[in-house]
């Protein structure tokens, strides 16, 4: 191989960084080469070294000056220059095969190997992935005529998070990056957007290009039915049921997990039933009670009187537990003829009539048992799927069957009433906290997880009448036509204790989806998690929250690949993410982080041969980041593409605010707007 623009010489190998030493002809920091002039130990630009039937690919991450001393030299005189050792370091990213690059390393160059300045066709070979789709992220910061692309499949394959400092510019990368999906043609595309800021409804507005161009619903920001933010509470499965009410695992989980299968398996015309079992039972412990009174027999026939009515009464009832009742009508009634019980005063109940009773409440006992079971609530009976998604009234739960349960459970154990007894407390608590109405107080409709999903992938969910956003979902798809579909969550009304709730049902929603279908990711969708840090936290606390919206989407990052379920983390505070979700994301695109928390946790989550080109996030100007990872060929810094109608993110202008004397008179008229959007109309 000849010298032609060779730049120096290898000096160290060290693992995957190289020391090289530049020849004296690219002192000056350029060298002519066959295609022109090259610049030559600029960090962040790119050399070749041959290594075996290879060419090794490194970045240059570091240039030196040093001095040097030459005793052959002593008798003449010698410029500052002459007596300078100019060298460069530079980290190993890939290789050359032929003409087509590939990530990873095979084997090492030699010391003393001629190293030579990238070319402008190997620059363009290792940005542009060959063979694959690929969508345009800006172009390289070191030569702005390369455009710095990214491999689709791996990025979304693989999860991708992009990271910075406010005002950055993460917001602008991660439209670039929907943008660059976008300008492909992918009708069956579904893109869900998690935004807390409400930054990106005005970017798919329907007099932009995006608008136009995709199907695009926004949920949001207020919270109810008819503003389509809702989320119906009994789409919880029984981990977050038993995380949302603070449930203890000695009773009281398992008092609330009956409840609600209770609530679940009972229609409301079941009810009657159940009070009047109830009635039952309540009936025999009161005549139990009798057994030592002096005047126990009046009473007795006053409770088994009133006792027959009632079983006599729904023993006509037509309904699951008919033919209980009519058995509970016989024992009644040959009951009262064996025992003779008088309603004189002053009576004690004899021994023979006790035993007669006896033996009745046995009976009872066990034909009540049964005639629970026949509505789906016996102790011993199979409940349905606890993670089940089947309606259920919420407000019923706390006011009947909840108690019910308790009552049927104080049949073991006495104390129950006082373990629930908080529980008790924190349901009604709920029920009346207005910032909970959009998942606790949904009306019951058709079809209601059918619809609430194809309303996810950017289907008409409108197919029953009662679909309680029909109105707002006509509205903004009246212009729909063709397109992927874009689905946005405004949550920046959402209270921060109520968000974990909403983003983990959400996400767990969408990733149980993506299991079940089959064939396996036939409708893969990607999720945007704006602000990721407020819902995603490190598990720092075990007792703290956060931890069951944690535990899902950190399942969605090991799992979600393989059933075509794709996470896109935006955040201002990585250091503040799960680790492991961090860890599982295959491409990172990292904007100013001056933290340095925030940098040594990108350093343990990206490759050895990119941890170099961290010492530089301190200083990148805006809109300037670091792309590392599977989806690009190479470590590369990147001056991202600029993109119409960003999200609505960018920093406040205080003085031209602050010097219109006209927004001072508007201010009291914008309170009251604010206000009364705030509390409500005032009455």
């Amino acid at each position: 191989m000849t010298n032609v623009g060779v730049i120096g010489r290898v000096t160290s190998v060290q693992s995957t960084t190289l020391r090289v030493s530049l020849d004296v002809g690219a002192k000056g920091f350029t060298k002519v080469g066959p295609d022109g002039l090259h610049t030559v130990g600029v960090v962040n630009s790119y050399i070749t070294v041959p290594a075996g039937a290879h060419r090794v690919v490194a970045i240059v991450t570091g240039v030196y000056i040093s001095r040097h001393w030459d005793k052959r030299d002593q008798k003449t005189l010698l410029s500052e220059d002459d007596q300078s050792a100019y060298e460069l370091e530079a980290s190993v990213v890939g290789r050359f095969e032929g003409d087509r690059f590939r990530s990873g390393l095979t084997g090492y160059p030699p010391l003393h190997a001629p190293v030579r300045a990238a070319t402008v066709s190997e620059v363009r070979n290792i940005f542009l992935p060959q063979g694959v789709p690929s969508l345009k992220l800006g172009t390289s910061a070191v030569a702005s005529e390369q455009d710095v692309f990214l491999d689709a499949n791996l990025l979304l394959g693989h999860h991708c998070a992009v990271v910075g400092s406010t005002g950055s510019g993460k917001s602008c990368t991660v439209m670039s990056i929907l943008d660059g999906l976008l300008d492909k043609s992918i009708p069956n595309g579904h893109i869900v957007i998690f935004d807390v800021n409400g930054e990106y409804a005005q970017s798919f507005s329907q007099g932009t290009a995006r608008g136009s161009s995709t199907r695009t619903i926004v949920l949001g920001p207020k919270l109810g039915s008819s503003e389509g933010l809702f989320l119906p509470h009994w789409f919880m499965n029984n981990e977050e049921t038993l995380s949302l009410f603070r449930a203890s695992e000695g009773v009281q989980a398992p008092v609330l997990q009956r409840s609600i299968a209770d609530a679940r398996a009972t229609s409301s015309t079941n009810q009657r039933d159940v009070i009047r079992l109830q009635i039952v039972e309540d009936t025999i412990l009161a005549i139990e009670q009798l057994y030592l009174d002096k005047n126990g027999q009046e009473p007795a026939h006053q409770q088994l009187t009133s006792l027959h009515q009632i079983v006599s009464d729904q023993s006509q009832a037509i309904g699951p537990c008919q033919s209980q009742w009519q058995e509970m009508l016989t024992l009644v009634t040959t009951a009262i003829a064996d025992a003779q019980i008088s309603s004189a005063m002053w009576q004690r109940l004899t021994p023979g009539q006790k035993d007669i009773l006896g033996q009745l409440f046995i009976a009872l006992r066990n034909r009540v048992s049964e005639a629970f079971g026949a509505l789906g609530m016996g102790s011993a009976e199979a409940a349905p799927d606890f993670d089940a998604p089947v309606y259920y009234s919420l407000q019923q739960l706390c006011d009947f069957f909840l108690p019910s349960r308790v009552k049927i459970e104080q049949a073991n154990d006495s104390r129950i009433a006082n373990y629930v007894a908080t529980l008790q407390m924190r349901l009604s608590r709920l029920l009346a906290d207005g910032r909970y109405d959009f998942m606790t107080r949904v009306e019951r409709h058709s079809d209601p997880l059918g619809s609430y999903l194809k309303l996810l992938m950017g289907s008409d969910p409108t197919g029953g009448e009662d679909w309680p956003a029909a109105d707002l979902y006509v509205k903004q798809s009246r212009r729909h036509e063709e397109g992927p579909s874009v689905t946005i969550f405004d949550l920046s009304l959402v209270a921060s204790d109520v968000l974990e709730h909403v983003t983990s049902l959400l996400g767990r929603v969408l990733f149980d989806f993506a299991v079940r279908s089959s064939p396996r990711a036939a409708y893969p969708l990607l999720l945007v998690l704006e602000e990721a840090h407020r819902f995603i936290p490190a598990r720092k606390d075990p007792n703290g929250s956060g931890i069951r919206s944690t535990a899902v989407f950190e399942r969605i990052a090991k799992e979600g690949r393989k059933f075509g379920l794709s996470l896109l983390l935006a955040s201002q505070r990585p250091s503040e993410l799960s680790e492991t979700v961090v860890a599982q994301c295959g491409t990172v695109i990292a904007h100013r982080l001056t933290h340095e928390a925030d940098q040594n946790l990108l350093r343990h989550a990206t490759a050895l041969g990119s941890r170099a080109l961290l010492d530089q996030l301190s200083g990148l100007a805006q809109q300037h980041a670091l792309v590392t990872g599977v989806s690009t060929g190479v470590p590369a810094a990147v001056r991202i593409r600029d993109v119409a109608d960003p999200p609505k993110s960018n920093d406040p202008d205080f003085i031209s605010a602050w010097s219109d004397p006209g927004k001072l008179k508007d201010l009291p008229a914008h309170i009251d707007r604010i206000v009364e959007g705030w509390q409500g109309p005032r009455t």
